[in-house]
Formats: structure tokens, C-alpha cells, sequence
């Protein structure tokens, strides 16, 4: 006897290779329709009940079906940011494809910081053969995270090789120091910060965006670091207050900086920032999604297709956005 049971339509935005397409139909193509990106007209956002990638605002306006969207983004800030998102829609992320490869970009760029990289990049620019004799190491540092989620605590993971004591710092209340968080020696929530700035000698920041850690590294906290710290931000611009940076840098009060991030991107072409020769700057890149690595668009796809699994099933979704707290 025919199923006659009618298919939940699914939108999927992103370019799909061929192996991807035939995982998703081979796995949920009973009980599913799907329309992948060429064949999207601007009437698909109308039918489907859930979308897998980040429709525009002008989109949800017409989507009188959606129930769920499931991003390929670990950030979620241009939907918590909206005046109005429907409270009907479910909204996820794709948190846990990115702490990995950020962890190894933080590492790779303080070790460049402390081995003077960038300027010898300068130097091969003209051809100079100077040695620079002034070195670091990443061994045996304070470091302190801010944010314990999946990139804090990739990143923590790796410290460790380097047998640094890690601090993390949470938004929310601190109860038990959980397996989650094992390779923490310390984790406090946000009231410890300005016990914690001064003893650190890396500060990295991969906080959320929300109003609660918006300029959060303020002039006067970034002068209550350490006069040799080096500081790394891949969370989001909003942390660190960009003039008040640029000030602290230019007086010389910290060894440097990694920026990924930044409160206006593009980073306007006349920021002092891009002289400094003690500034890593790299355009939002740290955690590349399609295109950028194919082992994170695979974490990407298996992120999707978990969840999927479980909404067909009635399950609770995983990374679930929560938008009165902004992530």
C-alpha cells in the first residue's frame, strides 16, 4: 500500500556536494521533501517547515510554515539582534564544528605574537636580515579564557600541552566544576574578572554577544592586565571597546594583540590597528565555515543531520538559541 503520509518539506540554503544530498535523502527521505539550493525559488521559504541555513528577515516574513531553522553558523546574532523573531520558530547553531580549529589558530597566532613573527613577515617584505634576539613561550603561563563553552574549552584542551594553568570565566553561575570543563584548573563566573585580569598573561576572548558582555574589556580593565599580556579575541567585536584597544596599545601597555573580531567589520581602512606591528588582525576567518574546511563543513552536516533526527523523532533539539540571553 502507497504512503500517502505527507512529507515535511525541508530548505536546505547552502550548497550541498553530491554525497551530502544522498546522506540526507538516503536517511530521511521517507518521511521527507527536500529543496536545495538551485532549485530555491523565492515561494520555497513559504511551504517549509524547517530551513537548514540563515534565511534573510525579509524571508521569515513569508514563512507561514517554519517551525524550525537550523543554522551552519555557531553565531546566532542576526537573528537575536532582530526587533521581532517569531516566537513559533525554533532556532539552532552549529556549536561544536568550530572549537577545533579556532583552538589552533589562538595557539599558532600567540606563538607567532611571541616569537615575533609579524615583524619578520615585515622584514621579508624588504628584504631585511635582522634578528630579533626578545622571545616567549606559551609554557608554564596564566592563561584566562573567557568563555567556557566549546571554543574555550577546545582551547583549554590545548593549553595544557603547554602545562599553563587555565582559568576559564563563565556568563552564568558557577555550581560544580563539571567533566565538561576538566581541563579548567579554575572556573569563576563574571564577578571574578577583575580579580582575574591582572594575574593573566594571555586573556582570550570567545565570549557570546549579548548586552552583558558588550565592552566588557573597557579601557580601564585592559589596563589592569599585565603590562607584557598578549590578548586574543575570536568571540565577537562587541567585547572590546576598539578605541579603547587602539589607546591601550599605543601607550605600550600590552605585548599584543590577535583580533578576528572586531565592533565594525569590515575594520574601517584607516583603524591605526593596521599599522601595529604588535596586532595580528585576520578578517573573521579563525573558524572558516563552507568552503573554508572540509572537516568543519562535515561537523557542520553532522550537526544538521543529528538534529534532524531528532525533531523527526520528537526529541529535544541540541543547540538550542536561547534569545532573551543573545545565544
Amino acid at each position: 500500500m502507497e504512503n500517502t503520509e505527507k512529507k515535511i518539506k525541508i530548505l536546505i540554503k547552502p550548497q550541498c556536494e553530491p554525497e551530502i544530498r544522498n546522506r540526507f535523502i538516503t536517511k530521511f527521505g521517507k518521511k521527507c521533501e527536500f529543496v536545495f539550493e538551485e532549485n530555491e525559488t523565492r515561494d520555497s521559504i513559504t511551504t517549509a517547515e524547517v530551513v537548514i541555513g540563515e534565511p534573510e528577515e525579509s524571508e521569515l516574513r513569508k514563512a507561514e510554515n517554519l517551525h524550525w531553522i537550523q543554522l551552519t553558523w555557531a553565531g546566532a546574532d542576526k537573528y537575536t539582534k532582530m526587533k521581532i523573531f517569531p516566537e513559533t520558530i525554533t532556532l539552532t547553531n552549529a556549536s561544536g564544528a568550530f572549537g577545533k580549529i579556532i583552538s589552533e589558530y589562538v595557539i599558532g597566532n600567540i606563538i607567532a605574537l611571541y616569537r615575533g613573527l609579524p615583524v619578520y613577515w615585515k622584514n621579508k617584505q624588504e628584504c631585511l636580515w635582522v634578528q630579533n634576539r626578545s622571545s616567549d613561550t606559551i609554557y608554564g603561563k596564566n592563561v584566562l579564557i573567557l568563555g567556557t563553552g566549546d571554543i574555550g574549552k577546545n582551547i583549554a584542551h590545548r593549553m595544557q600541552a603547554f602545562e599553563t594553568h587555565v582559568t576559564g570565566i563563565k556568563r552564568t553561575a558557577v555550581s560544580e566544576h563539571s567533566q565538561q570543563l576538566k581541563d579548567f584548573d579554575e572556573v569563576y563566573d563574571l564577578t571574578a574578572l577583575d580579580d582575574k585580569l591582572p594575574q593573566a598573561d594571555i586573556v582570550i576572548g570567545c565570549l557570546p554577544g549579548t548586552l552583558e558582555t558588550k565592552g566588557l574589556l573597557n579601557y580601564d580593565r585592559l589596563h589592569s592586565m599585565k603590562k607584557d599580556a598578549v590578548l586574543i579575541n575570536v568571540g565577537r567585536g562587541s567585547l572590546i571597546p576598539t578605541e579603547d584597544l587602539i589607546r591601550a596599545l599605543q601607550e605600550c601597555h600590552l605585548k599584543g594583540a590577535v583580533l578576528d573580531v572586531f565592533e565594525t567589520e569590515p575594520l574601517p581602512f584607516d583603524s591605526p590597528l593596521w599599522e601595529m606591528d604588535q596586532v595580528i588582525l585576520t578578517p573573521h576567518i579563525a573558524g572558516p565555515s563552507f568552503g573554508g574546511n572540509a572537516e568543519v563543513q562535515d561537523m557542520i552536516w553532522n550537526i544538521c543531520m543529528e538534529n534532524m533526527e531528532r525533531y523527526l523523532n520528537g526529541k529535544e533539539l541540541k543547540n538550542i538559541v536561547r534569545l532573551n540571553e543573545g545565544y
